[in-house]
């Protein structure tokens, strides 16, 4: 176990360092660096090839590629991410992230140069910043992810919701999906650097519209409780009842991830093929 964990570390740190280049050059060619975000989805989706994770995806033929999203996801593992950027490979997409990010090697450069949205904790006036940002961004068509607990839960439990996003949200006036994510604590969890092979679900839930109706307050607090509710109406807290990969009688994948078809227009898998 240790073993095959380190291999999939050495991986994703040589791949981060192969894609790290291409992304970096390629963001100094469009205005808000289309072209290099969507390099980076290779290299989320050759991660989760790398580490023998799948990604099995509900609700997604609902929502409109071209259209923009603020989503709203519960957050259990730092991959999470990966797991999210391969679902939705045809969305133009940022997500907000925190500040300290910035500071890591190759990564760091390439999550500013791609306009993520980074965002420093103990600065009270980046609450300013990060909604105008957002709103330039849902402007340009392109959705904006975020995780509306703030960090990742011990337990798989869902933490309190801070109200950030859903002020961007109500300011913005776009669409809010809410994302309930299932399975990726048990992938790589909180604190722990062994990776694990698995499947990670993931459930879009119907789009929330922002109500108009009233204050900006109620507006955004109507918002935090149903995003709060969706998500938390399909959210699995026993993690180690997920099926695991390297406990199941089939074989790892050992070829590229491959985008399966989805099955009566609910369902989309990612998995490896040979």
């Amino acid at each position: 176990m240790i073993i095959l964990a380190t291999l999939r570390m050495a991986f994703i740190v040589l791949h981060t360092v192969f894609w790290g280049g291409p992304v970096y050059f390629l963001s100094f060619f469009d205005p808000y660096a289309e072209r290099a975000a969507r390099l980076i989805r290779f290299w989320a989706k050759g991660n989760l090839w790398a580490c023998g994770v799948s990604v099995r995806v509900q609700g997604l033929s609902q929502l409109n590629p071209h259209s923009a999203y603020l989503f709203m996801s519960n957050h259990q593992s730092q991959f999470d991410i990966l797991a999210l950027m391969a679902a939705l490979e045809d969305f133009p997409l940022r997500w907000v992230a925190k500040h300290e990010l910035r500071k890591m090697p190759i990564l760091g450069a390439c999550i500013y140069r791609t306009h993520q949205v980074l965002v420093d904790r103990g600065s009270r006036t980046q609450a300013v910043a990060t909604l105008r940002k957002v709103k330039e961004l849902l402007g340009a068509h392109i959705s904006v992810l975020f995780f509306p607990e703030g960090t990742r839960g011990e337990d798989g439990r869902l933490l309190p919701f801070k109200p950030g996003g859903f002020m961007a949200a109500v300011e913005a006036g776009v669409p809010v999906i809410p994302i309930t994510i299932n399975g990726s604590r048990s992938i790589l969890p909180p604190g722990d650097w062994k990776v694990r092979s698995g499947e990670i679900e993931i459930i879009f839930g119907v789009p929330i519209p922002i109500r108009r109706d009233g204050s900006r307050k109620a507006a955004r607090s109507a918002l935090l409780t149903q995003v709060e509710a969706a998500i938390a109406a399909r959210l699995k807290t026993a993690e180690s009842s997920l099926p695991s990969a390297e406990h199941a009688p089939s074989s790892p994948p050992s070829g590229q991830p491959e985008r399966l078809g989805e099955q009566d227009g609910r369902e989309t898998a990612y998995r490896a093929t040979p």
